[in-house]
């Protein structure tokens, strides 16, 4: 499990590496249209692979947790059929079961607890590259700002509300 849990985060790991290097506006020359989308679509296809595999990861983390507790309720039955069996040794029996149940209840914390880690490790791995990857599209959509665009006067607003050009006299929207 720890074996699998550390070429998890390697892979995501290297997703970030690799999207680091990735053609995000450090050329000195505008980016253009086809530029943007094509670098839109690898960010947005990377966004997505990431998705499915946090989705992926959760769901598994999931069945393996549901095939831990099913066993532990197979046992704890067992356990209560084997003290209504042993009524006559009523004293011995509800010790025995006593100390089982101990155990069980040390099992399902045990499972509860390597649950909730392997989904606060899922979440930090998805949180780090979905971070990495909003961050280089947030720098796809400034260099195309900056970049003058093709944005025609009906257009400008459809990439993000606020993008607009100042008109001669007013105050950008950073400085409101």
């Amino acid at each position: 499990m720890e074996n699998n849990n550390n070429q998890e985060q390697n892979t995501a790991t290297q997703t970030a590496q690799n999207l680091t290097s990735g053609n995000t506006g450090t050329q000195d020359k505008p980016l253009t249209t086809e530029g943007f989308h094509t670098l839109l679509a690898a960010n947005t296809f990377e966004l997505s692979k990431a998705r499915i595999a946090y989705a992926t990861e959760i769901a598994d983390l999931q069945q393996e947790y549901d095939n831990t507790m099913d066993t532990i309720l197979e046992k704890e039955h067992q356990a209560n059929y084997e003290l209504r069996e042993a009524r006559e040794k009523f004293e011995k029996a509800k010790e025995e079961y006593e100390l089982f149940l101990r155990e069980l209840k040390k099992e399902r914390n045990e499972a509860g607890r390597t649950h909730n880690e392997g989904k606060a490790e899922a979440k930090n791995r998805w949180a780090a590259v979905n971070e990495q990857i909003q961050s280089i599209r947030h720098n796809i959509f400034e260099r195309y700002r900056n970049s003058g665009g093709a944005l025609s006067q009906g257009t400008e607003g459809l990439l993000h509300p606020a993008w607009t050009k100042d008109k001669k006299g007013e105050m950008s929207d950073e400085e409101r």
